[in-house]
Protein backbone atom coordinates (compact mmCIF):
# COMPACT_ATOMS: atom_id res chain seq x y z
CA UNK A 1 0.00 0.00 0.00
CA UNK A 2 2.83 2.41 0.87
CA UNK A 3 4.43 1.76 -2.53
CA UNK A 4 1.12 2.56 -4.27
CA UNK A 5 0.76 5.84 -2.38
CA UNK A 6 4.37 6.76 -3.13
CA UNK A 7 3.79 6.03 -6.84
CA UNK A 8 0.75 8.30 -6.97
CA UNK A 9 2.68 11.09 -5.24
CA UNK A 10 5.57 10.78 -7.70
CA UNK A 11 3.23 10.91 -10.72
CA UNK A 12 1.46 13.97 -9.28
CA UNK A 13 4.82 15.67 -8.73
CA UNK A 14 5.87 15.00 -12.34
CA UNK A 15 2.58 16.43 -13.66
CA UNK A 16 2.93 19.48 -11.45
CA UNK A 17 6.49 20.17 -12.58
CA UNK A 18 5.71 19.57 -16.27
CA UNK A 19 2.82 22.06 -16.09
CA UNK A 20 5.08 24.87 -14.88
CA UNK A 21 6.68 27.35 -17.28
CA UNK A 22 9.71 29.48 -16.57
CA UNK A 23 8.76 33.21 -16.64
CA UNK A 24 11.58 34.47 -18.87
CA UNK A 25 11.92 36.49 -22.06
CA UNK A 26 8.40 37.17 -23.27
CA UNK A 27 6.48 34.79 -20.99
CA UNK A 28 3.03 35.71 -19.71
CA UNK A 29 2.20 37.41 -22.99
CA UNK A 30 -1.56 37.15 -23.04
CA UNK A 31 -4.49 36.60 -20.74
CA UNK A 32 -7.86 36.40 -22.47
CA UNK A 33 -11.18 36.33 -20.63
CA UNK A 34 -13.87 34.10 -22.12
CA UNK A 35 -17.07 35.76 -23.28
CA UNK A 36 -20.46 34.73 -24.59
CA UNK A 37 -20.71 34.14 -28.34
CA UNK A 38 -24.25 35.26 -29.16
CA UNK A 39 -26.11 38.51 -29.68
CA UNK A 40 -29.62 37.52 -30.75
CA UNK A 41 -30.86 33.97 -30.43
CA UNK A 42 -33.91 32.38 -32.08
CA UNK A 43 -36.07 30.84 -29.37
CA UNK A 44 -38.68 29.37 -31.75
CA UNK A 45 -39.44 29.31 -35.44
CA UNK A 46 -42.51 27.71 -37.00
CA UNK A 47 -46.29 28.02 -37.47
CA UNK A 48 -48.56 29.40 -34.77
CA UNK A 49 -50.85 26.34 -34.99
CA UNK A 50 -50.15 22.69 -34.30
CA UNK A 51 -52.25 21.24 -37.12
CA UNK A 52 -52.26 23.38 -40.30
CA UNK A 53 -54.89 22.26 -42.80
CA UNK A 54 -55.36 22.76 -46.53
CA UNK A 55 -55.94 26.41 -47.45
CA UNK A 56 -55.76 27.68 -43.86
CA UNK A 57 -54.34 31.15 -43.10
CA UNK A 58 -51.59 30.80 -40.51
CA UNK A 59 -48.72 32.85 -39.11
CA UNK A 60 -45.10 31.81 -39.39
CA UNK A 61 -43.32 33.29 -36.41
CA UNK A 62 -39.76 33.70 -35.22
CA UNK A 63 -39.37 34.48 -31.53
CA UNK A 64 -36.02 36.13 -30.83
CA UNK A 65 -34.17 37.31 -27.74
CA UNK A 66 -31.12 39.48 -27.08
CA UNK A 67 -28.66 37.51 -24.91
CA UNK A 68 -25.52 39.56 -25.64
CA UNK A 69 -24.12 42.81 -24.25
CA UNK A 70 -25.19 45.36 -26.87
CA UNK A 71 -28.43 46.78 -28.26
CA UNK A 72 -29.59 44.86 -31.35
CA UNK A 73 -30.65 47.40 -33.97
CA UNK A 74 -32.34 47.26 -37.37
CA UNK A 75 -33.68 43.78 -36.67
CA UNK A 76 -35.35 42.08 -39.64
CA UNK A 77 -36.29 38.61 -40.76
CA UNK A 78 -36.71 36.92 -44.14
CA UNK A 79 -38.32 33.58 -45.01
CA UNK A 80 -36.48 31.17 -47.33
CA UNK A 81 -36.90 27.61 -48.71
CA UNK A 82 -40.70 27.87 -48.69
CA UNK A 83 -42.29 27.36 -52.12
CA UNK A 84 -45.55 29.05 -51.10
CA UNK A 85 -46.51 32.01 -48.95
CA UNK A 86 -44.85 35.32 -48.13
CA UNK A 87 -41.13 36.00 -48.32
CA UNK A 88 -41.44 39.69 -47.42
CA UNK A 89 -39.02 41.28 -44.98
CA UNK A 90 -40.48 41.48 -41.47
CA UNK A 91 -39.16 44.37 -39.38
CA UNK A 92 -38.58 44.07 -35.64
CA UNK A 93 -37.91 46.48 -32.79
CA UNK A 94 -34.52 47.37 -31.34
CA UNK A 95 -33.82 44.96 -28.47
CA UNK A 96 -31.97 45.89 -25.29
CA UNK A 97 -29.45 43.45 -23.76
CA UNK A 98 -29.84 41.82 -20.35
CA UNK A 99 -28.78 43.71 -17.23
CA UNK A 100 -27.53 41.25 -14.59
CA UNK A 101 -27.14 43.99 -11.98
CA UNK A 102 -30.90 44.50 -11.78
CA UNK A 103 -31.83 40.93 -12.74
CA UNK A 104 -33.32 41.95 -16.10
CA UNK A 105 -33.25 39.53 -19.02
CA UNK A 106 -32.64 40.61 -22.59
CA UNK A 107 -35.63 41.89 -24.52
CA UNK A 108 -37.64 39.59 -26.80
CA UNK A 109 -39.63 40.18 -29.98
CA UNK A 110 -41.69 38.19 -32.47
CA UNK A 111 -41.40 38.45 -36.25
CA UNK A 112 -44.45 37.17 -38.14
CA UNK A 113 -45.49 36.36 -41.70
CA UNK A 114 -49.14 35.75 -42.63
CA UNK A 115 -49.35 32.90 -45.15
CA UNK A 116 -51.97 30.62 -46.62
CA UNK A 117 -51.29 26.91 -46.57
CA UNK A 118 -51.45 25.21 -49.97
CA UNK A 119 -54.39 23.07 -51.07
CA UNK A 120 -53.58 19.42 -50.43
CA UNK A 121 -55.49 16.14 -50.71
CA UNK A 122 -53.03 14.25 -48.52
CA UNK A 123 -50.57 15.34 -45.84
CA UNK A 124 -47.58 17.17 -47.33
CA UNK A 125 -44.43 18.28 -45.48
CA UNK A 126 -42.56 21.42 -46.48
CA UNK A 127 -39.18 22.84 -45.51
CA UNK A 128 -39.06 26.44 -44.34
CA UNK A 129 -36.28 28.61 -42.94
CA UNK A 130 -35.76 32.11 -41.61
CA UNK A 131 -32.80 34.49 -41.71
CA UNK A 132 -32.71 37.06 -38.90
CA UNK A 133 -30.36 40.00 -39.44
CA UNK A 134 -29.39 42.73 -36.99
CA UNK A 135 -26.72 45.33 -36.33
CA UNK A 136 -24.51 44.69 -33.31
CA UNK A 137 -21.43 45.99 -31.51
CA UNK A 138 -18.54 44.21 -29.81
CA UNK A 139 -16.49 46.09 -27.20
CA UNK A 140 -12.98 44.78 -26.57
CA UNK A 141 -10.51 46.04 -23.98
CA UNK A 142 -6.87 45.06 -23.47
CA UNK A 143 -3.57 46.37 -22.11
CA UNK A 144 -0.43 46.85 -24.21
CA UNK A 145 2.97 47.03 -22.47
CA UNK A 146 6.12 48.92 -23.47
CA UNK A 147 9.53 49.16 -21.79
CA UNK A 148 12.63 51.31 -21.98
CA UNK A 149 15.96 49.70 -22.88
CA UNK A 150 17.07 49.97 -19.25
CA UNK A 151 13.90 48.34 -17.89
CA UNK A 152 14.13 45.59 -20.50
CA UNK A 153 17.73 44.75 -19.48
CA UNK A 154 16.80 44.78 -15.78
CA UNK A 155 13.91 42.40 -16.31
CA UNK A 156 15.98 40.06 -18.44
CA UNK A 157 18.67 40.02 -15.76
CA UNK A 158 16.04 39.10 -13.15
CA UNK A 159 14.65 36.47 -15.51
CA UNK A 160 11.20 38.07 -15.30
CA UNK A 161 8.49 37.86 -17.99
CA UNK A 162 8.27 40.59 -20.63
CA UNK A 163 4.56 40.95 -21.46
CA UNK A 164 3.26 42.31 -24.75
CA UNK A 165 -0.53 42.21 -24.44
CA UNK A 166 -2.61 41.20 -21.44
CA UNK A 167 -6.16 41.11 -20.13
CA UNK A 168 -8.08 40.91 -23.41
CA UNK A 169 -11.80 41.06 -22.62
CA UNK A 170 -14.58 40.88 -25.21
CA UNK A 171 -18.22 41.69 -24.58
CA UNK A 172 -20.81 38.93 -25.07
CA UNK A 173 -21.29 38.98 -28.83
CA UNK A 174 -20.92 36.85 -31.98
CA UNK A 175 -17.69 38.57 -33.08
CA UNK A 176 -14.61 38.55 -30.84
CA UNK A 177 -11.38 40.49 -31.31
CA UNK A 178 -7.82 39.45 -30.49
CA UNK A 179 -4.93 41.95 -30.16
CA UNK A 180 -1.42 41.08 -31.35
CA UNK A 181 1.93 42.84 -31.45
CA UNK A 182 4.93 41.32 -33.21
CA UNK A 183 7.72 42.34 -30.85
CA UNK A 184 8.24 43.59 -27.32
CA UNK A 185 7.45 47.30 -27.52
CA UNK A 186 9.94 50.01 -26.59
CA UNK A 187 8.86 53.30 -25.04
CA UNK A 188 9.21 56.26 -27.38
CA UNK A 189 8.70 54.15 -30.52
CA UNK A 190 6.63 55.61 -33.34
CA UNK A 191 4.45 54.11 -36.04
CA UNK A 192 4.18 50.75 -34.22
CA UNK A 193 1.87 48.21 -35.93
CA UNK A 194 -0.83 46.60 -33.80
CA UNK A 195 -2.87 43.85 -35.44
CA UNK A 196 -6.52 43.23 -34.63
CA UNK A 197 -7.87 39.77 -35.39
CA UNK A 198 -11.66 39.54 -35.83
CA UNK A 199 -13.21 36.12 -35.29
CA UNK A 200 -16.74 34.98 -36.06
CA UNK A 201 -17.68 32.89 -33.03
CA UNK A 202 -21.47 33.10 -33.09
CA UNK A 203 -22.50 30.31 -35.45
CA UNK A 204 -24.03 32.73 -37.98
CA UNK A 205 -22.61 35.07 -40.61
CA UNK A 206 -21.46 38.65 -40.82
CA UNK A 207 -22.65 40.81 -43.72
CA UNK A 208 -21.82 39.74 -47.27
CA UNK A 209 -20.85 42.65 -49.54
CA UNK A 210 -22.02 42.02 -53.11
CA UNK A 211 -19.68 44.66 -54.52
CA UNK A 212 -16.44 43.32 -53.02
CA UNK A 213 -17.63 39.69 -52.90
CA UNK A 214 -16.47 39.42 -49.28
CA UNK A 215 -17.99 38.90 -45.88
CA UNK A 216 -17.14 42.10 -44.01
CA UNK A 217 -16.95 43.86 -40.67
CA UNK A 218 -18.37 47.33 -41.24
CA UNK A 219 -16.09 49.30 -38.95
CA UNK A 220 -13.65 49.04 -36.05
CA UNK A 221 -12.58 52.05 -33.98
CA UNK A 222 -9.45 51.70 -31.88
CA UNK A 223 -8.79 54.05 -28.98
CA UNK A 224 -5.24 53.91 -27.58
CA UNK A 225 -4.37 56.53 -24.99
CA UNK A 226 -5.37 59.90 -26.44
CA UNK A 227 -5.42 58.78 -30.09
CA UNK A 228 -8.15 57.09 -32.11
CA UNK A 229 -7.54 54.93 -35.17
CA UNK A 230 -9.95 53.05 -37.39
CA UNK A 231 -10.55 50.45 -40.09
CA UNK A 232 -13.62 49.93 -42.28
CA UNK A 233 -15.02 47.24 -44.56
CA UNK A 234 -12.69 44.63 -43.10
CA UNK A 235 -12.85 41.43 -45.18
CA UNK A 236 -13.53 38.18 -43.30
CA UNK A 237 -12.02 35.24 -45.17
CA UNK A 238 -14.65 32.51 -45.44
CA UNK A 239 -16.76 34.64 -43.13
CA UNK A 240 -14.65 33.37 -40.23
CA UNK A 241 -11.61 35.59 -39.63
CA UNK A 242 -10.31 38.99 -40.69
CA UNK A 243 -7.40 41.32 -39.91
CA UNK A 244 -6.83 45.02 -39.50
CA UNK A 245 -3.56 46.79 -38.61
CA UNK A 246 -3.36 50.20 -36.95
CA UNK A 247 -0.14 52.10 -36.30
CA UNK A 248 0.38 53.95 -33.02
CA UNK A 249 3.04 55.96 -31.18
CA UNK A 250 4.28 54.74 -27.80
CA UNK A 251 4.90 57.48 -25.19
CA UNK A 252 8.18 57.64 -23.27
CA UNK A 253 6.82 58.97 -20.00
CA UNK A 254 8.41 56.23 -17.88
CA UNK A 255 10.52 53.06 -18.04
CA UNK A 256 7.35 50.94 -18.16
CA UNK A 257 4.18 52.03 -19.94
CA UNK A 258 0.78 50.34 -19.80
CA UNK A 259 -1.42 51.47 -22.67
CA UNK A 260 -5.12 50.69 -22.34
CA UNK A 261 -6.70 49.87 -25.69
CA UNK A 262 -10.43 49.88 -26.40
CA UNK A 263 -11.86 48.52 -29.65
CA UNK A 264 -15.43 49.10 -30.81
CA UNK A 265 -16.43 46.77 -33.64
CA UNK A 266 -19.66 47.40 -35.59
CA UNK A 267 -21.17 44.85 -37.95
CA UNK A 268 -24.35 43.26 -39.27
CA UNK A 269 -24.94 39.69 -38.19
CA UNK A 270 -27.27 37.00 -39.51
CA UNK A 271 -28.58 33.90 -37.75
CA UNK A 272 -30.86 31.27 -39.26
CA UNK A 273 -33.26 28.51 -38.28
CA UNK A 274 -35.07 25.83 -40.27
CA UNK A 275 -38.08 23.64 -39.59
CA UNK A 276 -40.68 21.51 -41.36
CA UNK A 277 -44.40 22.23 -41.73
CA UNK A 278 -46.88 19.43 -42.33
CA UNK A 279 -50.09 20.57 -44.05
CA UNK A 280 -53.03 18.17 -43.69
CA UNK A 281 -56.15 17.73 -45.85
CA UNK A 282 -59.43 19.03 -44.47
CA UNK A 283 -61.49 16.48 -42.57
CA UNK A 284 -64.35 15.38 -44.81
Amino acid sequence: MNKEILGVLLVSLVVLISGCTMPFGGGGEKQTAMAGTQGLTILYFGPDVEYPVSGQSINLEARIKNVGDAVAKNVEGEIYLLSWGSTNIAKGADLNPPDPEVGREGEEDRLTWRVEAPKVTKTQTYDVGVHVRYNYTTTTVATIYAFSRTEYRKRMERREPIPKVKNIVNSNSPVHVDVRVQNILRTGSTDVPITLVFKNVGGGNVEYNNNTKHYIIKRATVKIGDSTKGCSNIPMKGGREGYCTVRVDIPSTSDEVKLPIEITTIYQYEISAETKISVHPEFE
